[in-house]
């Protein structure tokens, strides 16, 4: 379609609009999946209500005053005038053609300037032929006046989503570079009270020290860019769309696969041969939950693994060939688990699947054992006239921190670190 200067800008401004409120969107969902804020909401329906601006003067800025080709020949049929063979609709540009290509379905100006192309080239190819095997020896082929116009959405099979990440409850950093996290050290917690001195009454109580100190938590950056041609953004209707959708998968996959990262420094370990029984399966997760208890006071909440280890727990049966964790009817079963579902339920505890953990090793643990922070950039972009492009970035900071479970004792006994996950694996 021919594009004039003020299509051209508004076109681009509604999609500069529509990038704006998806990353909105996107911040609020990976923000532990809150609602919108009253701030966002207000964003939200400026940029729709500007968007619906935009769109009435679309409107009116493509409409096509051009006859087509059924009325044009009526017209001369009418007046009696010979109407010479059409040629069709005559685009300026190749970005007007594919413009035209892609909005067949949805736009009925389009489908009729394509649509006159094509029959204009038909009937130049019945007289012609299609290639020069079927025609006189001075025709060439045609290959070149062939399009094959967009089959539904782009297919993208990679995976995304940060389940794991998002499992670990992530609370919002106050700034990009780190926080502190305090917390109490006391080496005489299990000796500190005792009997009165000589057992007498009004004699000294024993009395120790504790100290409450502050762990520093630094922040790691993670994203990523890319430079855009203006002509890009023309010549693909959505382009801009389908780029920071595709900078924000990243981004999610590289958290994703940062905290795996982060529990496989788990130094507390459940054997469990890949050859195991379903008594011995399910005594490895007790195991498990028991180990995270002793090393936080609190029970697990969650087990990560990925989808080799979900289909093992999932297949796992005992003696009788009943299978440990059913879909239907989980009578006398530990949990229920559906090869249709990633929400299983083994032994009581939530499941997490994650594509991040490619083995079937398990990771068990809690909110006390872990923790995680992120801080979200608004997404950046910046207009460099010199070069006709556009550079758009997305990136956020990050960080976990694993308490530790035992303080140094004051014998030199070192503390214990990183024993707040447990690894269930052979």
């Amino acid at each position: 379609m021919p594009m004039d200067a003020i299509s051209s800008k508004l076109i681009q401004e509604r999609q500069g609009l529509i990038a704006r409120a998806e990353g909105i969107k996107q911040g609020a969902y990976e923000d532990n999946q809150r609602d919108l804020v009253d701030s966002e909401r207000q964003a939200l329906g400026n940029i729709q209500q500007r968007i619906r601006g935009i769109d009435e003067q679309l409107t009116l800025t493509t409409t096509d005053y051009q006859l087509n080709a059924e009325t044009a020949a009526r017209i001369a049929a009418f007046s009696g005038q010979q109407q010479l063979p059409s040629e069709g609709f005559q685009y300026r540009t190749a970005g007007e053609v594919l413009y035209d290509c892609l909005h067949q379905g949805a736009d009925r100006q389009a489908r009729e300037r394509f649509q006159s192309v094509l029959q204009a080239q038909t009937r130049a190819a019945e007289h012609m032929g299609t290639s020069s095997g079927a025609t006189v020896a001075t025709a060439g082929g045609m290959p070149g006046l062939v399009i094959t116009p967009v089959q539904g959405p782009v297919i993208d099979l990679a995976w995304g989503g940060m389940p794991l990440f998002q499992a670990l409850n992530p609370s919002p950093a106050t700034n990009p570079l780190g926080w502190s996290r305090p917390r109490i050290v006391d080496p005489y917690l299990d000796t500190a009270a005792g009997p009165q001195a000589g057992s007498k009454e009004k004699a000294e109580l024993p009395s120790k020290h504790f100290d409450v100190t502050a762990d520093e938590v630094k922040l790691t950056t993670l994203g990523n860019y890319l430079n855009i041609s203006i002509q890009l953004e023309t010549f693909v209707a959505g382009s801009l769309d389908i780029i920071v959708g595709q900078l924000n998968k990243r981004l999610s996959r590289g958290l994703e696969k940062a905290s795996v990262a982060e529990l496989a420094k788990a130094t507390k370990k459940i054997t469990l041969a890949a050859s195991a029984s379903a008594s011995e399966v399910l005594a490895a997760i007790y195991a498990a939950s028991a180990a995270v208890f002793t090393a936080t006071n609190e029970l697990p909440s969650w087990l990560a693994m990925g989808p080799l280890g979900w289909a093992r727990m999932g297949s796992v049966s005992d003696l009788a060939g009943r299978p440990l964790f059913p879909t239907l009817n989980p009578a006398n079963a530990s949990g229920t688990s559906s090869a249709g579902s990633f929400g299983a339920d083994v032994a009581g505890i939530r499941t997490v699947i994650t594509p991040g953990i490619t083995d079937t090793t398990m990771y068990m643990g809690n909110g006390a054992g872990i923790e995680a922070a992120v801080y979200r950039f608004p997404m950046l972009q910046a207009v460099e006239p010199s070069v006709l492009g556009r550079q758009v970035a997305v990136a956020a900071s990050y960080g976990f921190y694993q308490p530790p479970t035992t303080e140094a004792g004051p014998s030199g006994t070192p503390a214990a670190k990183n024993e707040g996950i447990v690894v269930i694996a052979p």
